[in-house]
């Protein structure tokens, strides 16, 4: 029984090591490619298999050749990568945790590359440049039409990528930044009273995603 319980742990260390984390030589924000659905408007569609690069959260997709090329945001309603839906807000493809009529709760999930290129340099100047910011020199894969088979082959040489998340709302068609002051800025003067009542009675933590669709509550009335 002891014996049996002491594999159970050790399996179940060894799936949180082997939690995916991205690498300069696979900057995706999936382990993998993932068969997909990118919806445009005119009810046109397009199935492939995607992933999201992490140098500015754009639309990657694999060809029949085993190429990958980037995806344009032009024309696109959504996309669908497993069962995580995405919407291009800002040029960046951002999750959509709640939608609730024309508002949503996107989520951001972004490569810190800064942290990556910044340190101390020379007689403790700092490297924190727009020289050092040159994201070339993390030689990131996936980058101009790379080959799918190459790639997997390096995936693991890379540097770990640490990762950031931002939460936006999309609130009358505008995208919005999830803090108190560009929130506050886009209520109307006749919500004005309701709004810091609403405040007032829930505090409301900005990085908490449950508190996020709370305040989402606030402008559908749901």
């Amino acid at each position: 029984m002891r014996k049996l319980l002491l594999m159970i742990l050790l399996g179940c260390t060894m799936s949180v090591n082997a939690q995916f984390v991205p690498n300069t030589r696979w900057p995706y924000l999936y382990e993998n490619f993932s068969q997909g659905t990118i919806y445009f408007a005119k009810n046109q569609k397009s199935e492939a298999q995607l992933n999201i690069h992490l140098l500015g959260n754009t639309l990657h997709y694999i060809t029949s050749d085993g190429k990958i090329f980037e995806s344009s945001d032009k024309d696109v309603v959504r996309v669908e990568i497993g069962n995580d839906t995405y919407w291009f807000a800002n040029h960046k493809l951002m999750q959509v945790m709640v939608q609730r009529g024309d508002c949503a709760l996107l989520k951001l999930v972004y490569g810190d590359f800064d942290s990556m290129t910044s340190g101390s340099g020379a007689y403790g100047s700092s490297l924190n440049s727009s020289a050092s910011r040159d994201l070339s020199s993390l030689d990131l894969g996936g980058l101009n039409q790379p080959e799918l088979g190459k790639m997997l082959q390096e995936r693991n040489d890379g540097s770990e990528i640490p990762l950031e998340t931002s939460y936006y709302f999309i609130l009358g068609g505008k995208v919005v930044e999830a803090n108190k002051k560009a929130v506050t800025e886009t209520v109307g003067a006749s919500q004005s009273d309701n709004w810091k009542k609403f405040l007032k009675e829930n505090k409301i933590k900005w990085k908490k995603e449950e508190s996020l669709i709370s305040v989402l509550g606030f402008f559908t009335k749901e």
